[in-house]
């Protein structure tokens, strides 16, 4: 079964903080045992937003890019979803742009990124994050960039960002809005997640929603389980997203997890968890990896 990942933060392990490799969690041997085709490297900000240094982060990441031992698709994707692990690429925090379209189409020209997370955890040029309150929507270069953002087929990832800019990416942009690793805010009320009518807005427009695998959006006070990562997606799917969720793990920057979901190879366990629920195999196709494989192909089909 193909399985494909909206969010990890491999590239900045190995890049910033110094981890090595083969001690990442998302590595080519798990992701081939837990039959991750599709992983999404994110690009991150770095932890100190418009204060650190994420522009020159982004490029050590890139120049790390050999080190992941994966192909990673700067063009456009193939007809079928890859068989073996196989990368793209994502950003997370567009402070990385600097506040410039420039920029955006200098990363698009290397990297042919699919998406973008518009924030993290501080305010930048583009918007305000959840961290920081519900108040305060997309700046005027948050509004350019998602029209650049559109003409290239290139995802809004609300992941991060807070309610009065979810809203501005649900009115302004064309192409459906995404959250690549964020859970349900009324399971766990935590700013990082979604309330109900955010993820029934993004179910709406055809977009997608990656559950998180971090323990303390799972279950308030943390200690989440596999039954929790399920009652997540259960919830979702009652509003009428099995063609909009997926997985969005979060490896490589989570310290908590599910117990059995602490690597890519064990995404079986999930999805043996899932079938046990009741769910069909045509159901868990969608959720692990299709349902991410298709919003990407309808944004690429976009830029062309």
């Amino acid at each position: 079964m193909f399985i494909a990942d909206a969010h990890c933060d491999t590239l900045y392990a190995i890049a910033i903080e110094g981890t090595k490799p083969e001690a990442c969690v998302v590595t080519p041997a798990r992701m081939a045992a837990g039959g991750v085709g599709l992983q999404t490297f994110a690009l991150f900000c770095g932890k100190h937003g418009p204060a650190g240094t994420p522009y020159e982060d982004a490029q050590a990441m890139l120049r790390a890019v050999p080190r992941v031992g994966v192909p990673i698709l700067t063009g456009d994707l193939p007809d079928e979803p890859p068989a073996s692990p196989t990368g793209v690429f994502s950003c997370e925090g567009g402070e990385m742009l600097e506040g410039s379209l420039e920029r955006f189409h200098e990363f698009q020209r290397k990297l042919r990124l699919r998406m973008i997370a518009l924030t993290w955890n501080f305010e930048n040029e583009i918007g305000h994050p959840a961290k920081e309150g519900p108040e305060g929507g997309l700046k005027p270069f948050g509004l350019d960039l998602l029209r650049a953002m559109d003409a290239e087929g290139v995802l809004a990832d609300v992941s991060h960002l807070n309610e009065a800019g979810f809203w501005d990416v649900c009115e302004h942009t064309a192409l459906p809005p995404i959250a690549s690793h964020s859970d349900c805010r009324w399971l766990c009320d935590v700013p990082r997640n979604l309330w109900k009518e955010q993820a029934r807005a993004i179910i709406e427009r055809g977009g997608f929603i990656g559950v998180n695998f971090y323990s303390e959006f799972l279950r308030e006070g943390g200690g989440a389980t596999l039954d929790d990562v399920v009652r997540h997606v259960d919830a979702l799917m009652e509003l009428g997203g099995e063609d909009a969720v997926g997985f969005g793990s979060d490896f490589d920057g989570i310290e908590a997890w599910p117990e059995g979901l602490g690597h890519p190879g064990e995404f079986p366990n999930l999805l043996d968890a899932l079938r046990s629920r009741g769910y069909s195999e045509g159901q868990l196709e969608k959720l692990a990896g299709l349902n991410l494989w298709n919003v990407l192909k309808r944004a690429e089909a976009v830029r062309r």
